[in-house]
């Protein structure tokens, strides 16, 4: 038996191939980064030949965008999951960031590309961001808005400014989790981010 027999992927429903072969893209990408990561990589990644993965992705500008709406729903699905929890504001709030620090440990590679695609301002993927970042600024902007509806939070809060900073802070959050800083330090970081935009104008 041939060392390509043997180390061949085993028979997958469609569906279930798809999921298998995005998961290799996704480390790969964490790995290699957006501009640099290929089908060949994926094919070596999933122990499948290259027209495989080409069949589930047939361009590589399809490739990059199924990775980076995976992201997206990944990190979508994380906020309105702690929105549904129904807590206050402000510990909403804070615990969206924390979220977002706790995925940087236990899904890094998602993250990691999150990072990636935050500071890749080209015309193929930008775009894609830009609608990302927009929805999660509209989630932060109605958890304030429901604080200053309840009287938690001060009307002269600006809903928009508070939100640009929470979100703007995410890099340094994904930072200083994937470098293992220490978790106290992390949390002093989100308590004094989330604190300082929710301050009245």
């Amino acid at each position: 038996m041939s060392d390509t027999a043997r180390h061949r992927a085993p028979s997958l429903p469609r569906t279930e191939r798809r999921s298998q072969l995005l998961e290799c893209a996704i480390r790969v990408f964490a790995r290699r980064g957006i501009g640099a990561a290929r089908h060949a990589e994926i094919a070596a990644e999933a122990g499948v030949a290259v027209p495989t993965v080409f069949s589930y992705f047939p361009t590589r500008p399809a490739l990059v965008e199924s990775v980076l709406l995976e992201v997206d729903r990944f990190l979508i699905e994380m906020i309105e999951s702690v929105v549904s929890e129904g807590a206050s504001a402000s510990e909403t709030l804070l615990g969206i960031v924390r979220a977002f620090a706790d995925r940087g440990e236990s899904h890094p590679d998602r993250v990691t590309i999150w990072l990636d695609w935050s500071t890749s301002i080209r015309g193929d993927v930008w775009p894609l961001y830009q609608d990302f970042q927009s929805r999660v600024i509209d989630a932060f902007m109605a958890v304030v808005r429901r604080g200053q509806e309840s009287g938690e939070l001060s009307t002269t809060l600006d809903p928009e400014a508070a939100a640009h900073l929470v979100v703007g802070s995410g890099n340094m959050i994904a930072q200083m989790q994937l470098t293992r800083r220490d978790p106290e330090r992390i949390q002093r970081f989100l308590e004094t981010v989330v604190n300082g935009a929710l301050r009245p104008g």
